[in-house]
């Protein structure tokens, strides 16, 4: 008899997605919204083949142990620095993740907190709340125009790409990095007249930053102190990416420094810790990982990582598969031990 897939879900899950998981595999789901310590995941998937896992799991090496039978892995996310990748390759372990649904919605918050430091949204609304407001003046809460103005955008992908979209409708000068040829540049260069340069120029050149690039080896702390001392003045960086692509130490020196006239940042090193010095600057606005935190783009990030999952233990590669490579492992471990669904 085939065995069944036994998977275990970190998180809440939306009830359309919670129901397809139960119809098609036994399923046990975290109820709690409590972040979720390390000893009790190991606890949890002892006797799973399948984790449905959130961007604030670590699933690594210790997980992969506790899990001699683990073969998919599907995070709800579009970042997958949470998983070990090498680890999974080496056991054989299929990685799925949710790109593409979740543009518009992260892009949507990143342009909001640029103009949340631009305008001096966040800091208004707490003057009027705390009864400071007297009247009418002409030096009462000056911020920054945007329109006109260069927004450098640090990895130039799909996030990356719709907030260029936002930053040209508010005419904007594009400028961004990126890796790969140059048929995308064309392209971006027709179609919002934006420009592909190096880092540094990128560094010096903008008005505004924003971090769309992945968190591995190569992007970790890949904006630091050199960088941020290089910025130009009233330069104002926005992170809805990964707190680690950013010193974290060296943001903080040159936002108390006035090196950076603000920061809008939605992801930390630490999370969900934040450093009191960070809570304490009125220059910068916080919030607590919500870029993708839309009814529609958390339902379609479940829904994708799902059908991913139900999708290789059908022996079906999922298009949304991280790593490809693995899959010949896959099925043959699949073939030994795990069922298939048909979905």
């Amino acid at each position: 008899m085939d065995q069944p897939i036994r998977v275990f879900a970190t998180g809440l899950l939306p009830k359309p997605v919670r129901e397809k998981l139960l119809r098609f595999a036994d399923t046990r789901i975290r109820e709690s919204e409590k972040a979720m310590a390390k000893e009790e995941l190991l606890e949890e998937v002892k006797d799973r083949n399948a984790i449905v896992c959130l961007v604030g799991d670590t699933i690594d090496a210790q997980v992969m142990d506790a899990a001699p039978d683990l073969k998919v892995v599907a995070n709800v996310a579009v970042g997958y620095d949470n998983v070990d990748i090498a680890e999974a390759k080496k056991r054989g372990i299929l990685v799925v993740n949710t790109p593409g649904v979740l543009d518009n919605a992260t892009a949507d918050l990143a342009f909001g907190l640029l103009m949340a430091c631009a305008r001096r949204i966040a800091e208004s609304d707490k003057f009027v709340r705390e009864g400071s407001w007297t009247g009418f003046r002409t030096d009462l809460m000056l911020g920054t125009e945007i329109s006109g103005k260069t927004l450098g955008i640090v990895g130039m992908g799909r996030i990356g790409e719709a907030m260029a979209r936002r930053g040209a409708g508010f005419g904007m000068k594009i400028i961004y990095t990126r890796k790969g040829n140059e048929d995308k540049d064309r392209r971006l260069q027709r179609d919002l007249q934006a420009k592909r340069v190096s880092l540094p120029e990128l560094i010096s050149s903008s008005d505004f930053i924003s971090v769309h690039c992945p968190l591995n080896h190569e992007t970790r702390h890949v904006i630091g102190k050199v960088e941020l001392s290089r910025v130009r003045k009233n330069c104002i960086l926005v992170n809805t990416a990964r707190g680690g692509v950013i010193d974290q130490k060296a943001l903080i020196s040159a936002l108390q420094d006035g090196k950076l006239a603000g920061a809008g940042l939605d992801v930390f090193d630490d999370e969900p810790h934040v450093p009191e010095e960070l809570i304490a600057l009125k220059n910068v606005v916080l919030t607590p990982h919500i870029g993708s935190a839309t009814n529609e783009t958390r339902l379609a990030m479940a829904q994708l990582a799902v059908e991913g999952l139900l999708t290789a233990f059908s022996e079906r590669m999922p298009e949304n598969t991280v790593n490809k490579e693995t899959w010949p492992l896959f099925v043959e471990r699949l073939k030994v031990a795990t069922s298939r669904v048909d979905v």
